[in-house]
């Protein structure tokens, strides 16, 4: 049981640390995707960025860890999570350029009602393509 546990280590460290990576990175663009700046608002306590941010990644987050658990490999996950990256900002686009136009002024202005509807888009998209993903 140990010697697995000892084999299977760099395995856990190999995706783990890729999947840091990826979830760094897919921030890192979402937030200089938006038209509003998610961290700087985070700071000055805006809740509904806060929302916003935090269930948008989850739903990045979700089909990411669905990737991970049946991946063959790293460039496997690496690729899936890229696309459940895109898709969320896709979610965003088509909510703030057709559906919500004002969504990301309202979220700036602290509209905690904007920041959970993004977000939970958001979180609902990913779910579902989390049971979608199959590498």
């Amino acid at each position: 049981m140990l010697d697995y546990f000892v084999a299977t280590i760099p395995h856990f460290l190999a995706y783990f640390g890729s999947a840091v990576g990826l979830a760094a990175a897919f921030l890192w663009l979402y937030s200089l995707c938006t038209p509003h700046r998610e961290f700087a608002l985070i700071r000055e306590g805006n809740m509904a960025a806060a929302v916003q941010l935090t269930w948008t990644f989850l739903g990045f987050a979700i089909p990411v860890a669905s990737v991970i658990a049946n991946s063959v490999s790293i460039a496997d996950m690496v690729l899936w999570g890229a696309v459940a990256g895109v898709v969320q900002l896709a979610v965003f686009v088509v909510i703030a350029r057709f559906l919500f136009k004002s969504v990301s002024d309202r979220i700036a202005e602290g509209c905690v009602a904007s920041g959970q509807f993004v977000g939970g888009i958001g979180l609902g998209i990913g779910i579902l393509q989390a049971a979608c993903m199959v590498p």
